[in-house]
């Protein structure tokens, strides 16, 4: 694993409580209809693929949805498996998925791979495609900007992550390059969505099929 990944995964480690608290209220209920209008079988079965304290797995689940969530953090999967108990939770990488080709009509991957540099990116995205059925739905976000840099973002957690931004040309790309049709990227403003309490930024929110 690399060191920049260690130290975000670490950092997770040390504030899962802090980073629940702050986002668990954060439900993209837009980004859920769109997702899952897009499934070529509206049973599933999907995977959330940084599902961190399940908060994601559990909203697809309610959806009536069969749901696998997957993370690198053992706190969090501790977490989602202490508050979600009948669901399928599993400790796996984005870029080594241990799942046969075409397993999923979905990924859902929220908020994961703007932790990951560009290649690194790219491999995820290749595995989502790969474990995507002909037409599966995909979602993922990530912050726009530009560059990538290492900090304290004493929003959600107490030490340095690694943050990669993305444009949303940037991100058409590579999910063109990963073998995705149509790439929707969208804008959404955190502080315009979810109000007093947030931040003024801007998150990327990305649907494609395969």
């Amino acid at each position: 694993m690399s060191d920049y990944l260690s130290r975000t995964l670490a950092a997770y480690g040390h504030s899962v409580h802090k980073y629940e608290s702050a986002t668990k209220d954060m439900v993209p209920d837009a980004e859920l209809d769109i997702f899952t209008s897009l499934l070529p079988d509206p049973a599933g079965p999907v995977l959330d693929a940084g599902c961190a304290f399940g908060r994601d797995t559990s909203l697809l689940a309610a959806r009536g949805l069969a749901v696998t969530g997957i993370d690198l953090s053992e706190p969090f999967l501790g977490r989602a498996r202490e508050l979600h108990p009948a669901l399928d939770f599993r400790s796996m990488d984005v870029c080594a998925l241990d799942f046969a080709d075409g397993s999923f009509a979905g990924v859902w991957c929220q908020a994961t791979l703007l932790h990951l540099k560009d290649e690194h990116v790219r491999t995820a995205l290749g595995e989502f495609h790969r474990v995507l059925r002909p037409g599966g739905a995909l979602f993922v976000s990530f912050k726009e900007g530009q560059g990538e840099e290492e900090i304290v973002e004493s929003f959600s957690a107490d030490a340095a992550r690694f943050f990669r931004y993305q444009t949303a040309d940037r991100v058409r790309d590579m999910l063109e390059a990963a073998g995705f049709a149509d790439p929707d990227v969208r804008v959404v403003n955190e502080l315009e969505r979810y109000g007093p309490g947030h931040r003024d930024l801007n998150w990327l929110s990305a649907y494609a099929r395969s």
